[in-house]
C-alpha cells in the first residue's frame, strides 16, 4: 500500500473512530473498556493477517487512527458536574461571564455567546452560553457582562436537534429571557483588541453599503462579502431556498469551494499562470475571511475552501481527495462533535469531495454537448453539478426540500458571483474615500444583484420546480450514497463514459 493510501486509510479510520463513538454508547472514557477493545482489535488483526503479511501495517495502522478517533471523541464529552454549566438547567443563576463570539444581531434582538463563565455562589463554570439581548443598549464581542437568567438546554426545534447544534460549539446552555444585563467593563487583550476592531472595519463596511446600495440588493451585498444576512426579506430567502441558491448567502463551505474556484478560473482566464492565479485566489480567501469576521464556522468553510484551491493547483481536482481527507483530520482533531453536530461541516465535505469526483467526468460531458465556456459557464455548471449531486440527499434529510431548477438557476447566477464580491469588497473601499463615487459603483452592484433576484423570484413561480418531501429514513440516504459511490467506482474505472 502506498504512502498516499495509507494515509487516507489512517483519516478515514479516524474519522470512522468518532462515528463509531457517538452511535454505540459505550463507556470509551473508563480505562479499562478501551484497554479491553485496543486489545481485542490488535489480536484479530495479528490473527488476520498471518497469512497476508501485507496488510498487517495497513490493518494496525487504521486500528491505531480508529482509537485515535473515539480517544479524541471521549475527551471532548463534557463531564456534567457542579462545574459545568449543564448542571444548572431549569435554575435561575446570576454570573458574569465575557462575551466570546461575535454578536449575532436580529431584528429583534442578538444573540450573545458567553464564556469564562464565574456564578455567584458557585465559582468558574465550564461551557458557554447563548443569550437573547435586547438590541439596545448594545453588547458586543469582548464585553464582560453580569448576567441574571434562567439556563435551559437547546432542545428540539422541530425536527432539528437545536441542542446537539450548539454542543457543536460547545454551548450548553440557553437563557432566552435574561433579568438583567449588566456591562461590567470592555478591557480588552491585544487578540481581542484586534478582533474586536476588525469586526468594526466590517460593520463600517456595512453603513457604506447601506448608504451606496439601494434596498434590499445591499444586503444581499452584505451576505455575500459580510456574512451579514439579517436583513434580507423573507420572501428572497425563500426564493433562494426553492431556486436551490441559498448556499450563495451562508457561509460555507459549498459556497467559498465555489466562489474561490470560480475566481481562480477566472484569473486563469484573463491570462495569470496557474500558481499567480491560486495566489490570487487564496489572498481573496484571506481578505474574505477576515472582512466577515474569521469567527470559527467561516474558517471551518475557508479551510474546505482551500482544500479544494489546493486540488485544483495540483493541476487535477481528484487528486485532491488526501487534502481534503487532511483538512477534514484536522478539524475534527480539534473538534470531533462537528462530524454529527454540524450540519455545516458534513455539507462543505460532501460538497467539496463531489467536485474532486465527479468534476471531471461532467466538465467531459458538458464539453461533449457543447456547453460554452465564456463567462465561465462551464466551470460554474460543473462546480454546481457535481456538488448537488453530492449534498442533495443529504439536504433533502435535513430540510425536505427537493428543487428540479436548482442547476439551471445556479448556472444563471454563479458566474456573476466572484465579480459581484471583487466590486463589492472596491466599493467598501472607495467609500472609506470617496462616498459619492462609492453611489456609481452601488448602482452596477444593484443591477449585477437585480438579476440575482429576477432569476430567483421567476424559478420560484415555476410549477414543479420546488418540492417538499416527507422526512426520509436515513436508510434510504444511506443507500443513496452507496449507488453514488458505486457510480464514481465506474467511472473511475471506465466502465461507462
Amino acid at each position: 500500500m502506498r504512502k498516499s493510501q495509507l494515509f487516507a486509510l489512517g483519516c478515514l479510520a479516524f474519522i470512522g473512530g468518532i462515528i463509531l463513538s457517538q452511535l454505540v454508547q459505550w463507556p470509551w472514557d473508563n480505562f479499562y473498556n478501551f484497554a479491553t477493545v485496543v486489545g481485542l482489535i490488535i489480536l484479530i488483526a495479528i490473527l488476520g493477517t498471518k497469512k497476508n503479511s501485507g496488510l498487517t501495517v495497513p490493518i494496525l495502522f487504521g486500528t491505531a487512527f480508529l482509537l485515535l478517533g473515539i480517544w479524541r471523541f471521549g475527551l471532548s464529552q463534557p463531564v456534567i458536574d457542579k462545574n459545568h454549566i449543564a448542571n444548572y438547567y431549569n435554575q435561575t443563576i446570576k454570573l458574569v461571564g465575557r462575551v466570546v463570539d461575535e454578536p449575532d444581531i436580529r431584528l429583534t434582538h442578538r444573540k450573545l455567546t458567553i464564556g469564562r463563565i464565574k456564578a455567584e455562589d458557585i465559582g468558574f463554570l465550564k461551557g458557554k452560553i447563548l443569550v437573547n439581548a435586547p438590541n439596545y443598549p448594545e453588547y458586543n464581542y469582548g464585553d464582560l457582562l453580569q448576567i441574571k437568567c434562567e439556563l435551559t438546554a437547546g432542545g428540539m426545534i422541530e425536527d432539528f436537534d437545536y441542542g446537539k447544534f450548539l454542543n457543536a460549539k460547545n454551548i450548553y446552555a440557553v437563557c432566552y429571557q435574561p433579568e438583567n444585563i449588566l456591562l461590567i467593563n470592555n478591557h480588552l487583550t491585544i487578540s481581542q483588541k484586534i478582533r474586536r476592531g476588525i469586526l468594526a472595519v466590517k460593520y463600517k463596511y456595512k453603513q457604506i453599503i447601506d448608504k451606496a446600495v439601494p434596498y434590499p440588493q445591499s444586503e444581499i451585498l452584505a451576505s455575500l462579502i459580510l456574512g451579514l444576512r439579517r436583513g434580507i426579506p423573507e420572501n428572497i430567502i425563500n426564493n433562494l431556498r426553492q431556486t436551490g441558491l441559498s448556499h450563495i448567502i451562508a457561509i460555507s463551505g459549498l459556497h467559498i469551494s465555489i466562489v474561490t474556484l470560480l475566481l481562480m478560473n477566472s484569473f486563469i482566464a484573463i491570462g495569470l499562470r496557474r500558481r499567480y492565479a491560486f495566489a490570487a485566489a487564496t489572498i481573496s480567501l484571506i481578505i474574505f475571511l477576515i472582512m466577515i469576521g474569521f469567527h470559527a464556522s467561516s474558517v471551518r468553510a475557508g479551510i474546505m475552501g482551500f482544500a479544494a484551491l489546493l486540488a485544483m493547483q495540483a493541476g487535477r481536482l481528484k487528486n485532491g481527495i488526501n487534502i481534503l481527507i487532511l483538512a477534514a483530520f484536522i478539524l475534527l482533531l480539534i473538534n470531533p462533535k462537528l462530524l454529527l453536530g454540524d450540519v455545516g461541516f458534513q455539507l462543505s465535505f460532501l460538497a467539496v469531495l463531489g467536485i474532486i469526483y465527479l468534476g471531471q467526468p461532467i466538465e467531459k460531458f458538458l464539453e461533449r454537448i457543447k456547453v460554452p465556456k465564456f463567462f465561465e459557464i462551464r466551470s460554474s455548471l460543473m462546480m454546481t453539478l457535481s456538488a448537488q449531486i453530492m449534498v442533495l440527499p443529504l439536504m433533502v434529510y435535513y430540510f425536505g426540500n427537493l428543487s428540479v431548477i436548482a442547476p439551471v438557476a445556479n448556472v444563471l447566477i454563479l458566474p456573476i458571483l466572484p465579480l459581484i464580491m471583487i466590486i463589492g469588497f472596491g466599493l467598501g473601499i472607495v467609500g472609506f474615500i470617496i462616498l459619492p463615487l462609492a453611489h456609481f459603483i452601488g448602482y452596477i452592484i444593484a443591477m449585477l444583484i437585480g438579476w440575482i433576484m429576477l432569476v430567483t423570484s421567476l424559478g420560484a413561480r415555476l410549477p414543479y420546480g420546488n418540492f417538499n418531501l416527507e422526512k426520509i429514513d436515513f436508510v434510504w440516504i444511506a443507500l443513496i450514497y452507496i449507488l453514488i459511490g458505486w457510480s464514481i467506482w465506474l467511472l473511475k474505472t471506465k466502465k461507462f463514459s
